[in-house]
């Protein structure tokens, strides 16, 4: 087998820096090939992504990639991300570009032009990370998405979701797949590996790598909990056990999401607008845990997050709906509804950016949860915005009217609509509203949901 493999890689030209006599180390050909075998049934020769920070971790991952790749006849992109919280992490992102480069691996840094955050800055770097890397992919129409966690990861997610009384989705939170969006997903097949198995590999290819200020830091909980295994361990928490409970707690998740998938057939609907209605009778029929996760998917599909809401708020909001004066309520980035047998979960008015469509023919992810596109063979500017409560009232000044026009209201004040730069409404999909005084046909623009695409 690994002479048949070391042929066909002698076949490609692109092999110039990596060291291919590395397959010849035993210890290296069964990583690749436990990589492989986590991969091939998913991904098979399509085009995918992998997450680099320039770790020693993520740089193993992008030499499993590239021999990958190269098996396979494939292609693949590498993502570095410059957030820009640290002064440093422009220099980082460059240096690890450099770095993949001499080794012959193409990369591209992607590169957060926000604000500043100052508060929960691990959490929000998080999902800016995963921000950048779903718009490029949409973009790109890559499916896959692969990030270095490993098995020390695994068993430091676990303490720290333990600390915080997580059940048991949170306690299992690190899945070898997880769907991040319809057709999205990301790939995590380092989990049965030791970092330190990833280190060795790293060191045969690569001189230097990139190592995280904060991950010295006491003031980050996974960083006490790191210090703290050793300890554990001679108490008896010995990461075979934990491993063992993880697998254990999977099984028991894996039951539970047989009866939520039922339940969510059967009580919820999404609709293509933007929002999703829940059936009240599902408060009798199921039980507690199960309309717990019923009602995060709800919240999820409808608000963009990535994160559900915190347990804790969501309990609360679930024993308000056993009241009788209970009538809204937001959570999640969502407004929450109840009439006398349903559950309606729409986007929350606020938060809601502007984007501007200036290129030829552009596509753009408004809001997290519509692709926009603009089908123009010229660089005329249009908005992309809500409609709100200003496009409501365009459209009852223009007397507009239509059969389609059978959206709740709150989901209509959050839909994307298209603007020029005189302020006229131009465009609202799925009312089918064309402004008369432009020649807009109609394929001029076209949206959809992105949990639907």
């Amino acid at each position: 087998m690994l002479q048949f493999y070391k042929n066909h890689l002698m076949k490609r030209r692109d092999l110039t820096a990596l060291n291919f006599k590395l397959l010849e180390d035993k210890k290296i050909n069964q990583i690749y090939f436990r990589f492989r075998e986590n991969i091939l049934p998913l991904i098979g020769k399509e085009k995918f992504a992998i997450a680099v920070s320039g770790g020693s971790d993520s740089l193993a991952l992008s030499i499993l990639a590239k021999y990958y790749s190269l098996e396979q006849n494939s292609d693949f992109a590498t993502l570095i991300i410059d957030h820009g919280l640290r002064k440093e992490s422009a220099h980082e992102a460059r240096q690890t570009y450099k770095v993949l480069k001499k080794n012959n691996i193409k990369a591209e840094i992607l590169t957060y032009r926000g604000t500043k955050f100052t508060s929960n800055i691990q959490k929000k770097a998080r999902d800016l990370r995963y921000d950048l890397f779903q718009k490029y992919c949409n973009k790109n129409k890559i499916r896959f998405l692969i990030l270095a966690h490993h098995q020390d990861d695994l068993i430091e997610n676990f303490y720290i979701r333990l600390i915080r009384g997580s059940g048991i989705k949170g306690l299992t939170s690190l899945q070898n797949i997880s769907e991040l969006n319809k057709n999205f997903y990301l790939l995590r097949p380092l989990l049965n590996f030791k970092k330190e198995e990833l280190l060795n590999l790293t060191k045969k290819i690569f001189s230097t790598w990139i190592e995280d200020p904060s991950n010295l830091n006491d003031k980050f909980l996974r960083v006490r909990i790191r210090k703290m295994q050793s300890k554990l361990q001679k108490e008896g928490f010995d990461p075979k056990r934990v491993l063992k409970t993880i697998e254990n707690l999977n099984i028991a998740k894996n039951s539970l999401d047989f009866y939520i998938l039922k339940s969510e057939k059967k009580y919820l609907s999404f609709y293509k607008e933007g929002y999703a209605t829940l059936k009240s009778t599902i408060f009798k029929n199921e039980a507690l845990e199960v309309i717990f996760r019923v009602i995060i998917k709800a919240i999820h599909f409808v608000s963009g997050e990535y994160y559900p809401p915190r347990s804790d708020s969501l309990k609360i909001l679930m024993q308000k709906f056993s009241s009788k004066k209970f009538k809204s309520s937001t959570l999640g980035g969502c407004l929450i509804e109840k009439n006398s047998n349903r559950i309606s979960f729409f986007r929350e008015d606020r938060n809601l950016t502007s984007e501007t469509l200036e290129k030829i023919k552009q596509t753009k992810n408004w809001d997290d949860r519509f692709l926009v596109y603009k089908n123009f063979d010229n660089q005329q500017k249009f908005i992309v915005k809500k409609l709100g409560a200003t496009g409501i009232d365009y459209l009852t000044k223009n007397k507009f009217s239509s059969s389609l026009d059978k959206i709740p209201f709150h989901a209509k004040k959050t839909l994307p609509s298209f603007w020029n730069h005189k302020g006229e409404l131009l465009f609202v999909p799925f009312i089918n509203f064309k402004n008369r005084k432009y020649n807009i046909k109609n394929d001029s623009f076209s949206v959809r949901y992105l949990r639907f695409i």
